[in-house]
């Protein structure tokens, strides 16, 4: 542990550590910009400065686990902490490691690592790219950009917009108050969106699940004859645009008023006897695959690409 006085702050910093091929890395920043590599060897190295208000900072290395923290006081007054100078750090470790970072006030960039990542900050944006294994990316109040990552892929927000660009494996998305821009040919796919909206193109998708309150979701779904689509929302609107041979079984329900627009067959849309209820049910081809969506008082909508 390197503890600093006052008159030594801020400090720059530059400490290399041999570490294992696999190494596990915790890594602790509460303010500032980091960003994490990967070398072409087996070790740590992390340089740059420190905040003006960190009191040292933290690194040991033991049987394939490595930790590093920038101590801050407990207590920091506002005023002092907008003045001061925030970290401002380079990290490299090797391409198996596998890295888990937290942080408050920060910006991370993070790439390359293959054996594992997950980023959580509360107000900061987050960037990945090739990142692979289990990725696991969150923020508060920021915005993930997500670049060819591969994996068990996991991104939420909650104050900020998602774009993905990419990704293969499976894919997990969440926001609340915020926007989903998604490219991906992750073979299952999972949205959950609350006041914001989706706009998703997909490739050779199986498994796609849709969630949404008040947001929007339309998705352009290419190379997936017979998917499994399960969706739903509140008051809000899902646009499937699906590929012109798809081969499924559609049903789809408006329970209290809401549109379904079908633009995929002849088959029209049953309204209840009694209630504003309405509901479509129709196959394509062998009928293989399931289209199932549902709303409250929200829109549906069917297209053929």
């Amino acid at each position: 542990m390197q503890m600093l006085s006052a008159a030594e702050a801020p400090v720059a910093i530059d400490e290399v550590r041999q570490v294992g091929a696999n190494e596990s890395f915790e890594i602790e920043v509460m303010r500032g910009d980091v960003v994490i590599r990967v070398g072409d060897d087996n070790s740590f190295r992390v340089s740059g400065t420190l905040d003006e208000l960190a009191e040292g900072y933290e690194l040991r290395s033991n049987s394939g686990f490595t930790y590093f923290e920038v101590l801050m006081p407990r207590n920091i007054n506002g005023s002092r902490a907008r003045r001061a100078e925030e970290s401002d750090l380079e990290m490299v470790v090797p391409v198996g490691s596998r890295v888990s970072f937290i942080g408050v006030n920060v910006d991370i960039d993070i790439s390359g690592v293959a054996g594992g990542s997950e980023v959580n900050t509360v107000n900061g944006n987050i960037t990945a790219t090739g990142l692979s294994d289990r990725v696991d990316l969150r923020t508060v109040n920021g915005n993930i950009r997500s670049t060819d990552n591969s994996g068990r892929i996991d991104l939420q927000t909650v104050n900020g917009d998602i774009r993905d660009t990419g990704s293969e494996g499976r894919a997990y998305y969440e926001a609340v108050n915020g926007g989903l821009d998604i490219t991906s040919a992750a073979e299952e796919v999972e949205v959950t969106v609350v006041n914001g909206s989706v706009e998703a193109q997909l490739r050779r998708t199986r498994e796609l699940t849709l969630r949404s309150v008040n947001g929007d979701i339309e998705v352009m779904l290419t190379e997936a004859i017979s998917p499994v689509i399960i969706g739903s929302t509140v008051s809000g609107e899902i646009i499937l645009n699906l590929p012109g041979n798809i081969d499924a079984q559609f049903n789809l329900e408006s329970h209290a008023g809401g549109n379904i627009i079908n633009n995929i067959t002849d088959d029209e849309v049953a309204r209840a006897r009694f209630g504003p209820a309405r509901s479509l049910d129709f196959s394509t081809g062998q009928g293989t695959g399931i289209v199932e969506m549902s709303s409250v008082s929200g829109r549906l909508e069917l297209h053929a690409n």
